[in-house]
């Protein structure tokens, strides 16, 4: 079993991000200004030793990399940004694809979602509505994957290019534009992408999408689908009224390991968070899952990678995230743990691959 991290490419300045969030915008702002909302409440988080990369740097690439090869992370799952032809946030991926001596893993998942000031993928305050085009703009698109997905570090199985997509039934035609994928991959010399596909807030996986295989974005998957209905109408009322919606650790966790939900004959991929606290981005209108620390995470990824209550395919076990700061799910070494998720990584992958 290979562990994949989501990795946000986010911490640049674009200057998108300046004309709509001022000058020197990256989500380092939000971090930065998170304060404590109740005690105990553990804000700002702190990157190890005050590091608040630049992901247009090389050496911040190189870094990433050495430490994800180091405590057992196989590679990352690069969020990628493309509003019919327009990139977004792609500089550090394209800077990883010339730089061929960084050591890492990785594949891309397609964020198709609009970017609105809610920061929730609903469409209120509009920044850059997520398009689709035709056939034109499917065919520019596959032609810039594809040189990615020549890179030799970029993951394939069978010769299969893996993709992730975040919401593939927001995308139009998606069944006729793998097709159309699959048939220009041949030319190059690939067999067909291997497509996975995301379950969360808004895709509860019924639908007719040719997917290859699940991942559940945790935790707002089990938030969302597995909680209790008296849980569901707790938080209906926080959002409402606009108030802290807090969830406990330990039962989100407890409700995944008890999933028992199935997508029809399709293989899932594990998944696991860290943690979740987006009160940097949203304040009192935040989800916040209390009571979280390394010692406990540890003890249910455990449990999750010798579960088999479920359709698993054990080839790939996926976290959120490497790197979502502003959203507390962090296995990146900080001020506040040290290095205490990664050695929890290392430690529950090095025993289930033992046995």
């Amino acid at each position: 079993m290979k562990v994949l991290a989501l990795h946000l490419p986010q911490y640049h300045v674009i200057p998108e991000n300046n004309e709509w969030w001022g000058n020197g915008f990256t989500d380092w702002v939000n971090v930065k200004k998170a304060k404590p909302l109740f005690k105990g409440h553990e804000q700002p988080l702190i990157p190890y030793k005050h590091n608040y990369y630049d992901m247009t740097n090389v050496d911040t690439i190189k870094i990433q990399a050495e430490t994800a090869n180091k405590f057992g992370v196989y590679g990352f799952i690069y969020y990628h940004y493309w509003f019919n032809g327009k990139k977004l946030l792609e500089k550090p991926c394209e800077i990883l694809l010339k730089n061929q001596e960084i050591k890492i893993n990785y594949c891309f998942c397609w964020a198709n979602e609009t970017w609105a000031r809610t920061w929730d993928g609903k469409e209120k305050e509009i920044l850059i509505k997520q398009t689709f085009g035709g056939i034109e703009d499917w065919k520019s698109h596959i032609k810039y994957l594809i040189n990615f997905f020549k890179d030799e570090r970029y993951i394939k199985i069978n010769n299969r290019p893996i993709m992730f997509f975040y919401s593939c039934n927001r995308i139009d035609n998606f069944n006729n534009m793998i097709e159309y994928w699959n048939e220009e991959l041949k030319k190059y010399g690939f067999n067909n992408l291997l497509v996975v596909e995301f379950v969360n807030s808004f895709n509860s996986g019924k639908h007719n999408i040719n997917s290859d295989i699940i991942t559940e974005f945790e935790p707002l998957n089990t938030a969302r689908y597995s909680v209790s209905n008296i849980c569901k109408l707790k938080r209906f009322i926080c959002k409402k009224i606009g108030i802290i919606d807090f969830l406990s650790y330990d039962y989100i966790w407890k409700c995944l390991l008890n999933n028992k939900k199935s997508y029809g004959n399709k293989k899932i991929f594990r998944s696991a968070f860290v943690n979740f606290d987006n009160s940097s981005r949203k304040g009192k209108k935040s989800l916040i899952m209390k009571g979280g620390n390394p010692y406990k995470f540890k003890n249910y990824l455990n449990k999750l990678v010798k579960a088999n209550n479920r359709n698993y395919d054990d080839t790939f076990l996926i976290i959120n995230a490497w790197n979502e700061w502003a959203e507390g799910a962090v296995l990146e070494p900080s001020d506040n743990y040290g290095y205490k998720y990664l050695e929890a990584v290392k430690s529950v992958v090095e025993n289930a691959n033992r046995l």
